[in-house]
C-alpha cells in the first residue's frame, strides 16, 4: 500500500524539471545551443490518479449521476496521449528523418496538455461537492490561460515568424543551426522559445498541484483472489471462481481504493 499518495505528482515534477535543466545544461556546455533560451527539445501515472481519485470521490462516496464520468474517462485517456506526446519529443530529435515523429509529439504534449489542463480546471468549478478549496481552482485556471496564450505565441513567433532565412549547419550526423543576435526573425525566434519554456513551466506547477488534493489519500494495488473446488473423486479441478477488483465497469469496485480521503473542510 502506498500511503503518500501525494508524492507521486511531486516526483513528475522535480524529474520533469530535472530532465529539462539537465539537458540544457549539457547541451550549453557541449557548445550545441545558446545558453539564452532555446527549445526544450533540442508526464502518465498522475493522470491515472487523478482520474481513479475522481470516481473514488464523486461515485463511490457521494453517489454522483451523471455523465462526469465519461468526461473523466476521456480526459485520462487525453492525459495519456500528452505523456506519450513527451516520450515521442524526447526519442524523435529534429532530424530530417523523424521531424514529422517530433512534432506530431510536440502537438500531442503541448495541445493535448491544453485540452487536459482546461478539463480538469472546468471540472473543479462545476462538480459538487468540491474536492478542492476555490483558490486552487482560481490559481489553475491561471495557469492555463497563461499556458493557451503561450501556446498561441510559441505556433506564431516560433514555427511562423521566427523561423530561419539561413540554412542549416551540417553537424555531424545532424542539421544544426545556431541562432544569433544579428541574424533575421532572432527576436521572433526568441519569443517563441520563451513561450514554449513557460507553458512547460505551467503544466508542471499544474501537475505538482495535485499534491493538494492527494495529500490525504492512500492506494492499493489490484486484488485478485481464486478460489478452486477439487472433485472429491479425482484430481482435476471442478470449478474456478475469481473475482477480481480490477474493471473498466467504472460502477464496480475501483481497483484504486482511496481510504482516507478527508476533505470536510473544503468549500
Amino acid at each position: 500500500m502506498l500511503k503518500k499518495v501525494w508524492l507521486i505528482p511531486l516526483f513528475s515534477m522535480i524529474f520533469s524539471f530535472l530532465a529539462f535543466f539537465c539537458g540544457y545544461v549539457i547541451a550549453v556546455m557541449e557548445g550545441h545551443v545558446n545558453a539564452i533560451w532555446p527549445y526544450i527539445s533540442d508526464t502518465a501515472l498522475t493522470a491515472y490518479l487523478r482520474h481513479r481519485q475522481i470516481v473514488e470521490f464523486y461515485w463511490h462516496r457521494h453517489h454522483v449521476e451523471g455523465k462526469w464520468r465519461f468526461f473523466s474517462l476521456i480526459f485520462l485517456f487525453i492525459g495519456y496521449a500528452s505523456s506519450l506526446g513527451v516520450s515521442m519529443v524526447a526519442n524523435f530529435q529534429q532530424h530530417s528523418t523523424t521531424m514529422y515523429f517530433h512534432y506530431s509529439g510536440a502537438l500531442l504534449a503541448f495541445g493535448g496538455g491544453l485540452i487536459y489542463a482546461w478539463g480538469q480546471t472546468i471540472f473543479s468549478y462545476i462538480m459538487s461537492p468540491k474536492l478542492v478549496w476555490k483558490f486552487v481552482s482560481h490559481f489553475r485556471f491561471v495557469l492555463t490561460t497563461i499556458a493557451t496564450m503561450t501556446f498561441f505565441t510559441m505556433i506564431i513567433f516560433g514555427c511562423i515568424l521566427g523561423r530561419s532565412k539561413e540554412k542549416h549547419k551540417e553537424h555531424e550526423h545532424y542539421k544544426l543551426l545556431r541562432w544569433k543576435t544579428d541574424m533575421p526573425n532572432y527576436k521572433e525566434h526568441t519569443i517563441g522559445t520563451c513561450s514554449e519554456w513557460i507553458m512547460a513551466i505551467c503544466f508542471e506547477i499544474y501537475i505538482l498541484s495535485f499534491v493538494v488534493e492527494l495529500r490525504d489519500s492512500s492506494l492499493h494495488a489490484p486484488k485478485l483472489n481464486i478460489n478452486s473446488d477439487l472433485d472429491e473423486n479425482n484430481d482435476d479441478i471442478k470449478s474456478y471462481s475469481s473475482k477480481g477488483t480490477e474493471t473498466s465497469d467504472l460502477t464496480l469496485p475501483s481497483p484504486i481504493t482511496f481510504i482516507t480521503i478527508s476533505y470536510d473542510d473544503v468549500h
